[in-house]
């Protein structure tokens, strides 16, 4: 089992994932910038202030599921300090600390920017955010790519996608089942040689925007489908009327600049 400092763990999928991996029998250093609303406490740190990501790391971790962050489009200073600098703290007081395998929370908002014609998307497309938070993405990305190569951090980049319920067509090919996620998550962390790898959480959903390539290497596929959660929409055509289904980013990609 593994030693893991969880960022974000406050949030809907970080709290999740809390229990889940902590069922899982491993131990868990779990922060958020605040407490949870319900269930145990946590270490309140700002990922922004660095100092505080290195008393996180001195109790001694073997990964880092970074979660932590803003999981919407908003001010860039925001953006900036939650997701770029915070982010930033992470890998560096990771590799000071010695700590040498990252999970790191992307989005499929790096991409938002396609029109949905265009799908499905491998990893090897282009980057195309659709927000400043889709920015942020992209960095966190290429970060972990810089660490890998020039210091052997390895790091596993999930472009996670609808982690929620879905409530439309367009979000049940975008689903991803926490089930599904939790599983690439530890999948990740007990690998014998992880590398560098981006990998879509993406369950196995009909018409879905983006597809993983075969890596029997890493050992993991998705085990579910929307298909399950028996919903009406699931599997109808997208609206070409609704303005949400023109991008993969929906309303990401239509909403100007957030400080307009």
């Amino acid at each position: 089992m593994v030693k893991i400092l969880l960022t974000g763990a406050a949030g809907r999928l970080g709290s999740y994932l809390h229990q889940w991996l902590a069922q899982r029998g491993h131990e868990v250093v779990a922060t958020d910038i605040r407490q949870p609303d319900r269930g145990p406490p946590l270490i309140v740190a700002d990922l922004a202030d660095r100092a505080a990501v290195d008393a996180l790391l001195a109790v001694g971790v073997d990964a880092i599921v970074h979660m932590g962050g803003l999981s919407t489009e908003a001010r860039w200073e925001d953006i900036l300090n939650a997701n770029i600098a915070g982010t930033y703290n992470v890998f560096e007081a990771a590799r000071q600390a010695g700590v040498r395998r990252i999970v790191y929370a992307s989005s499929y908002h790096v991409l938002g920017m396609y029109p949905t014609a265009q799908r499905p998307l491998g990893v090897e497309a282009a980057p195309r955010p659709d927000s400043l938070y889709g920015v942020s993405k992209v960095f966190g990305e290429t970060l972990a790519r810089l660490y890998f190569d020039k210091f052997g951090m390895e790091c596993l980049a999930i472009r996670i996608c609808t982690a929620n319920p879905p409530k439309t067509t367009r979000e049940t090919q975008l689903w991803c089942s926490r089930e599904d996620l939790a599983g690439l998550i530890e999948t990740a962390l007990l690998h014998d040689k992880l590398g560098y790898r981006i990998v879509f959480g993406v369950s196995a959903n009909a018409g879905a925007f983006y597809t993983n390539p075969a890596d029997p290497e890493l050992g993991w596929t998705a085990h579910h489908s929307s298909a399950e959660l028996g919903l009406p929409f699931t599997g109808l055509p997208l609206d070409p009327e609704d303005p949400l289904n023109d991008r993969h980013g929906g309303i990401f990609a239509i909403r100007g600049h957030f400080e307009d």
